[in-house]
């Protein structure tokens, strides 16, 4: 049997030790003997999973091709599991049960909202554990996790302790026993041999396949209480997919400390809209638990699940209204209005301006027919005041494409009010984006400009950089994140092409190291956002105009940068390569917009041009998409002048409205 002893655990029996004299050896014998206890009792009930054929990568994951772990939550062979355990998408599933009979399994259901697979097997008279009722579970209370792969006569096994309840939005205990696809699947236990829950892999900010998988061996585990697995065990066996609850709304304020739930946007057909909530609403109640935070809800729906009926009290104005809601598990695909504006990009010092300045409008667009010009300052969107463009986006994204919305507007000493129609924001990069005349300060500024060579502390990642000597904090710049391919940072030439372009349209270039001549990995995605967190701390960036750029292998990494950080970059550009990375639902709280470039003639999978394909998935996501044709070489040698030059366009005008 393999033992591993928590830090927790191992500080607790030493200070035990160190306080109790040489008599105390036996507390450590007797905490063993305890978790032995509780292993025994709960052996019979833990199996062995085998899966034969499917894929061997999913994304950039190998799948694994050992045995993993399930649990018997039923006599008559129904066994949960966790979904990692079948990526692969195998042909054939086996069971093998402690005594070592074995069985052909069945998958019945799915978990979609806890990453949880329920299998059946023909078998009858098996073992289950009985469930710790939520409302004993403790944070510090001794933790046993449980896996069945290295050998059949004994389970595998990882002591620590619960250190914390209701983690990923209410759905899961935290734990630091080791876990990972070893006991992916498997129980977690109290010190009676009872089932505090069934190991997984989660994450708070995803929903992928994989998401949660990178905490491996990082001492933070999650498991799903076996309590809220038996309370919806009989939709399971039914053969009901479990999908996570929606709303569909987008809320005032984000993060950790967030106020209010007080939305800002109601998605068209979702189930707030289909109950007649409305922007401006607060919600304050879900089934009569008091909700004064916009996380306070997300925990409340985290543990729900689509098709479930919730009773929501809504604060509008001085009433309080009750409205019930069905959850769904999927919204409309969001689809953003667009006026045709380019919007001046103003610090946040700046006081100068209430309101949104055009710095230009982009023919044959809404904005063109309905005569805005550059220098106009747009103030109110119907009857609602905007003081920037984060304002105008929010109140613009309220309407419906091809709605007609009353914008005021002021031009000179003139007050105008005039008449739109949104359409779909566009896929092509426009034509021309006028450069901007930046002149230097008076003053030099006290962060470097030029070429920079930098080093982040410790193991963090070299990278060089290029600001324009006409740098100004008093402007704000965009960010150019070029992700060099493996073999080559390809700087000279990259620099070389860009350099006139950062003065000329206000960008800043930024090129991080990877460090290894084989290129990327995916773990280093952490390490290139501390180098985009370096520049913005110590230069004006534009968070609307962050770009990354991915050339060939290093692609996957740009995409998983966009993907994941949602909040940082705005905008990917895949080159040479399609996407391998699924891309999240597509979030009008952050805007992503993509390009696509590779030579006409590219790689076919069934006969379909594979950046082809790319385009039109991202499109029908609802994510802007542009499609670049640069000359087909046979040496790699970069992004080509043409492509530069459309590039510093695009980046340009990521904040056109």
């Amino acid at each position: 049997m393999k033992f591993i002893c928590s830090a927790a655990t191992a500080m607790t029996a030493w200070l035990l030790l160190a306080s109790w004299g040489v008599a105390q050896p036996s507390v450590v014998e007797l905490q063993q003997e305890t978790v032995q206890q509780a292993v025994a009792a709960a052996d019979a009930s833990v199996v062995r999973i085998e899966t034969v054929g499917g894929f061997d990568l999913v994304g950039e994951l190998l799948t694994g091709a050992g045995p993993t772990t399930g649990l018997v939550v039923r006599p008559d062979g129904y066994i949960i599991t966790s979904q990692f355990n079948f990526l692969s998408k195998p042909s054939s599933i086996l069971v093998t049960l402690p005594d070592d009979r074995r069985f052909p399994a069945t998958i019945v259901a799915q978990d979609d909202s806890r990453m949880l697979t329920l299998l059946k097997i023909d078998a009858t008279g098996l073992p289950t554990l009985s469930a710790v009722p939520n409302d004993e579970i403790r944070v510090g209370q001794t933790a046993i996790a449980l896996g069945r792969t290295y050998a059949l006569e004994f389970p595998n096994v990882a002591v620590g302790i619960i250190s914390a309840l209701n983690r990923v939005w209410g759905r899961a205990l935290q734990t630091d026993a080791h876990t990972s696809p070893v006991n992916y699947g498997g129980p977690l236990l109290d010190l009676s041999g009872r089932c505090l829950g069934v190991i997984v892999p989660l994450s708070p900010d995803e929903q992928t396949e994989t998401a949660g998988v990178e905490w491996y061996d990082s001492g933070i585990g999650f498991a799903v209480p076996l309590a809220d697995i038996e309370a919806v065990l009989d939709r399971l066996i039914e053969g009901e997919t479990l999908k996570r609850g929606l709303l569909g709304g987008s809320f005032e304020d984000k993060g950790v400390l967030s106020g209010e739930a007080k939305l800002i946007r109601v998605r068209p057909d979702s189930p707030l809209d289909k109950a007649d909530i409305q922007p401006d609403d607060i919600i304050v109640g879900i089934d009569g638990e008091t909700i004064t935070r916009v996380n306070d809800l997300k925990h409340a729906l985290g543990r729900r699940y689509a098709g479930d009926d919730v009773k929501l009290a809504i604060k509008r104005g001085d009433e309080t209204l009750e409205k019930q809601v069905t959850l769904t598990d999927e919204l409309k695909i969001f689809k953003f209005p667009y006026l045709g504006i380019l919007p001046e990009s103003l610090t946040p010092d700046d006081a100068s301006v209430d309101g949104v300045r055009v710095r230009a409008v982009f023919p044959e667009t809404p904005a063109a027919t309905a005569e805005i010009r550059a220098g106009d300052i747009l103030r109110k969107v119907g009857d609602s005041t905007v003081a920037n463009e984060d304002e105008l986006r929010q109140q613009l994204y309220r309407t419906e494409i091809g709605q007609e919305v009353s914008i005021e507007l002021s031009r000179g000493m003139e007050t105008i009010t005039i008449q739109c129609d949104p359409v779909r924001y566009p896929d092509e990069i426009p034509e021309s984006v006028p450069s901007l005349t930046i002149e230097p300060p008076d003053e030099e500024p006290t962060s470097a400009t030029g070429r920079l060579n930098e080093q982040l502390p410790g193991d963090g990642l070299g990278f060089w950089a290029f600001v324009p000597p006409n740098y100004r904090p008093d402007q704000n710049w965009g960010l150019v994140v070029w992700l060099h391919p493996s073999g080559d940072t390809m700087e000279a030439r990259t620099l070389r092409q860009w350099t006139d372009y950062c003065e000329q349209h206000g960008l800043i270039l930024l090129g991080p190291r990877a460090g290894d001549v084989s290129g990327w990995s995916l773990d280093q995605s952490a390490a290139v956002v501390a180098t985009i967190e370096w520049m913005q701390e110590r230069y004006s960036i534009d968070s609307r105009r962050v770009a990354v750029i991915g050339f060939e292998d290093s692609t996957k990494l740009a995409a998983q940068l966009a993907f994941r950080n949602r909040e940082l970059i705005r905008g990917l550009v895949l080159h040479s390569s399609p996407l391998a990375v699924p891309p999240p639902d597509n979030d009008p709280d952050f805007p992503l917009q993509i390009v696509v470039a590779a030579p006409e003639a590219g790689e076919t999978i069934g006969g379909r041009d594979r950046i082809g394909a790319t385009v039109d998935f991202l499109r029908e996501a609802g994510f802007p998409t542009a499609r670049l044709t640069p000359p087909k070489s046979d040496e790699a040698e970069g992004l080509d002048d043409e492509t530069v030059h459309q590039l510093v366009l695009w980046v340009d005008s990521l904040n056109r409205i």
